[in-house]
């Protein structure tokens, strides 16, 4: 009996194999076999490796199936002029690519958990994900950052840096990652979008901006609709 992936085109079967790999390297990590892989996608091993060299090959693969976000990213650096509006929007814009996420929810809940396995690991797949990812946006609030200082929208006194700007990631990712479970593991006590709104606003100040700034560049309604229009993109 045919396989259910037999008769697929070429690049179907491998994407077919790609979406069954990924919670499976999302659960075991460098632990997953091809067998176990191949038998998931309803393929044989020969086959899989028609596709793929082997497992460090379908590895490194995942990393840029998974992120549906990365067109988001490139979209606004590549049209992003450095300002204090720019600063505000890219980071409401990550926090919500990064947590709640935009696209196939399982395909960015395998990512996050793609990349905590690598952490647990060598952190090769993680360094690279940030690095194609992640620093891209992290070179547009940099700069952002410095023309918000310009501008005299930063206040006095307050000197964030590299680090204060990956927090923007690291905020959003760590709570993504705490809210993978079914079972809540921590009631923040307000609803999803007001702990969005709440993480906007705690990175915003943390990272010098005055409430007056924030103020006049954060409105969460006038946002929703690009939200929106980027998640079925």
């Amino acid at each position: 009996m045919p396989s259910r992936t037999s008769r697929l085109p070429a690049d179907d079967r491998k994407q077919a194999i790609l979406l069954a790999a990924s919670p499976i390297f999302a659960r075991l990590g460098a632990n997953a076999t091809t067998k176990e892989i191949a038998r998931a996608a309803g393929v044989s091993e020969a086959l899989l490796y028609r596709h793929f060299s082997g497992k460090e090959a379908l590895y490194a693969e995942l990393e840029r199936h998974c992120v549906e976000a990365n067109d988001l990213g490139e979209r606004f650096v590549s049209s992003a002029d450095p300002s204090t509006a720019t600063l505000v929007t890219g980071v409401a814009l990550l926090v919500q690519a990064v947590f709640p996420g935009m696209g196939s929810q399982q395909n960015h809940e395998d990512t996050k958990r793609l990349v905590t396995s690598s952490l647990l690991g060598d952190g090769r797949l993680a360094r690279t994900f940030l690095e194609r990812h992640v620093r891209p946006w992290t070179d547009v609030f940099e700069k952002s950052l410095h023309a918000a200082r310009a501008a005299g929208d930063v206040e006095s006194g307050i000197s964030a840096g590299k680090a204060e700007i990956w927090f923007v990631h690291h905020l959003a990712n760590t709570l993504h990652l705490i809210s993978l479970p079914q079972e809540q593991v921590v009631d923040y006590g307000m609803t999803r979008d007001e702990l969005v709104e709440a993480t906007v606003r705690f990175l915003l100040r943390g990272l010098g901006l005055s409430n007056a700034a924030i103020e006049r560049h954060y409105d969460p309604e006038k946002l929703e609709p690009l939200f929106m229009r980027m998640d079925q993109e």
